[in-house]
């Protein structure tokens, strides 16, 4: 069961001055009509939930009643971390991104059909076990956990539960009706349909990452909450703490650093600033809907995109292409024009400084590369992919190095490459341009990566971590209704080079690639992240640790256990499903796999289930092929040979099996 690349549901909402504009789609593409396009419909804004989560702690510093300079454990005292540097992460550190945090706790964050409010306890409780990966106040890199910590501050210090805080302070002052959180909005008759598999309707997913991700909107209602940082408007903020979040974070200054303000993704554009205008931004994504807030406060013009299906990035580019058509109108022309890239005739005499091995990630996906040169050009090749054809690049002009293609030229994405030293550190820093055929491109820059070393670990080290490398291993934590499900598949690789290293490779259902992490080997039972590229590079990492625990039927097998709280266990190790299974006992925190063989393989099986449980069926290809979160999913549950099936739901449950 794939997941959708198209924009099924969409709608798109701009403020210009006191006038407004909302065109929207929310059928199945097959099904619109023109004629149904007037009511609109309750979509997620993901991580625009982070621009409203900071307008209420500004709030409350404007009355006096937080002090942003101060530190978390003043608002939060039972917030603790393994490592004693916590103590001086500040309110402000957690609005701006240089908490030095890992980045996300991803249990139960997500939940389809289920507004479970656990998540707040359950994330202090990790972040008691974890360790930061940068000095508070380093560098900004992407955290969500920071922003569920600000919620919780805003609850303390207000006395609100936040979802009536936003009520009372936000909503009710922008004229929003149908904006909320999964507690306001929970089944509510407006909610966006989310279609899987066809374009038959699915589960609604819930975020119950209130501060990170957990605001539900229109698309009218964000874009007028956007309205309200238009300059000379403080019916929600001063102008003074407008401005302070629309400043770039004081350590921002290096264009190849993290562009955010408080709060938002970015509060400054090249292409926007070249034409003399201030722009502010924020893309948010849960797994199927997807968001994009854009405002030109001096403009004032606020531009909305929301939808289920398709990409933030999309987003970006549709309320982009609107705001240049608005300013084009007012005789402000955006030029987009990449500029000329010159490559130089030689290598630079030094060029074998650089070479050696690398971390690099774009934020979502890392990998482990190789880079060296010789008298013509500098090379790169993944050392963990297989793919051993290497990347070339040219020297340029200006002291970097553009990738060249196949027929010689310069690749459409122009990729530069160019190399810094810092605090004792070799980092790469990346410009790239980001093309969708058809529709547009973006170009970015960004710190890609950073120069590491071989490490000799010991051989029972090594020997321990070859025994899980190259093994599937299966998700086997969070609830029944977590959409980790949809993708729950690990794997494990040790490269060849650089030593003492090892690749997680985490199957994503129906993406072209996987999404990659790397670990240094720390011991028998540790694999650590390591690295302090001081970017969104560093962003959502975590450790890995392996250790023996009971399962529910008292038989114990090894899991491998990772500081954001996922959990695996290894999928060979996994009961056969055979046809003689009747029943199955459901856990509330421990989901019951099978492999499905040849004896069952190429059958199908009905099944009498709880309500607050579901069925899930994996191909070879750890494809998810059939959910009981589509809803009327077929009686007959298919069981491919050589593929997996789970049963999940609540302690005290029971799924009966008929064939």
């Amino acid at each position: 069961m794939k997941k959708s690349t198209a924009i099924i549901a969409a709608a798109v909402c701009a403020v210009i001055g006191t006038a407004s504009l909302t065109v929207r789609a929310d059928r199945a593409p097959a099904e619109a009509h023109a004629d149904e396009v007037s009511q609109e419909r309750i979509y997620s804004v993901g991580s625009i939930s982070k621009v409203y989560v900071t307008v209420a702690v500004m709030q409350l510093a404007a009355e006096g009643r937080i002090d942003t300079e101060a530190p978390v454990t003043e608002y939060i005292p039972e917030f603790k971390m393994a490592d004693e540097r916590y103590k001086k992460i500040t309110v402000r550190m957690l609005m701006d991104h240089t908490s030095g945090m890992e980045g996300t706790f991803l249990k139960n964050e997500a939940l389809y059909g289920d507004a479970d409010e656990s998540y707040s306890e359950a994330l202090l409780e990790s972040l008691s076990r974890r360790r930061l990966k940068a000095e508070p106040g380093e560098y900004a890199a992407y955290c969500n956990d920071g922003f569920c910590l600000l919620q919780m501050i805003v609850e303390r210090v207000s006395g609100m539960p936040y979802a009536d805080y936003l009520r009372e302070n936000i909503s009710a002052k922008t004229g929003a009706l149908h904006t909320g959180t999964p507690a306001d909005i929970f089944k509510d008759r407006d909610l966006a349909q989310i279609y899987r598999c066809g374009n038959i309707p699915h589960d609604y997913e819930y975020c119950m990452a209130l501060g990170s991700g957990g605001i539900y909107a229109t698309a009218s209602e964000v874009a007028e909450f956007g309205s309200r940082f238009f300059t000379g408007d403080e019916s929600l903020l001063p102008e003074a703490a407008k401005d302070e979040m629309a400043k770039r974070w004081d350590g921002g200054a290096d264009e190849y650093s993290d562009g955010n303000g408080l709060g938002w993704d970015y509060v400054e554009d090249l292409y926007y600033r070249q034409a003399g205008v201030k722009v502010i931004g924020k893309g948010g994504d849960i797994g199927t809907m997807h968001a994009q807030l854009l405002v030109a406060p001096d403009e004032k013009v606020s531009i909305s995109v929301l939808s289920a299906g398709g990409s933030s990035f999309f987003n970006g580019l549709m309320a982009g292409s609107l705001l240049d058509v608005v300013l084009e109108e007012r005789g402000k022309e955006i030029d987009r024009t990449p500029a000329e890239i010159k490559t130089a005739d030689s290598l630079p005499a030094d060029h074998g400084r650089y070479e050696g091995y690398y971390s690099v990630s774009d934020g979502s996906t890392s990998d482990l590369k190789k880079i060296w040169s010789d008298e013509n050009a500098m090379y790169s090749a993944s050392c963990t992919s297989g793919n051993t054809t290497p990347e070339k690049y040219l020297p340029t002009s200006d002291g970097g190095f553009v990738r060249i293609g196949e027929n010689g030229g310069i690749t459409p994405e122009r990729e530069v490459l160019r190399f810094c030293e810092r605090n004792g550190k070799v980092y790469i820093r990346r410009s790239v341009l980001t093309i969708v055929p058809g529709i547009g491109g973006s170009e970015s820059c960004s710190y890609f990566g950073e120069r590491i070393d071989e490490t000799d670990p010991p051989e029972k080290v090594l020997s321990a971590w070859e025994k899980r490398a190259d093994r599937q291993l299966v998700m086997c934590g969070g609830k029944y209704s977590s959409t980790e499900y949809d993708s729950p598949f690990l794997k494990l690789s040790i490269p060849e080079q650089p030593r003492g290293y090892i690749t997680g490779s985490l199957t994503v259902s129906g993406a072209a690639e996987s999404v990659e992490r790397s670990f240094r080997l720390e011991d028998e039972s540790k694999a650590l992240f390591f690295g302090s590229t001081p970017s969104s590079a560093s962003r959502d990492i975590f450790d890995l640790t392996a250790a023996e625990e009971k399962l529910s039927d008292g038989r114990s097998a090894e899991i491998i256990s990772a500081s954001n709280g996922w959990k695996f266990r290894f999928a060979d190790e996994l009961p056969e499903f055979t046809k003689d299974i009747t029943e199955i006992k459901l856990c509330s925190e421990e989901p019951k796999w099978y492999r499905i063989g040849k004896q069952a393989g190429g059958s199908s099986i009905n099944a009498e289930r709880p309500e607050k449980s579901v069925i899930c069926v994996y191909n070879r290809y750890r494809e998810l092929i059939y959910t009981t979160h589509v809803e009327g999913a077929p009686a007959d549950i298919p069981l491919p040979t050589e593929g997996y099936i789970l049963f999940h739901g609540e302690t005290g449950g029971k799924v009966k099996v008929c064939g």
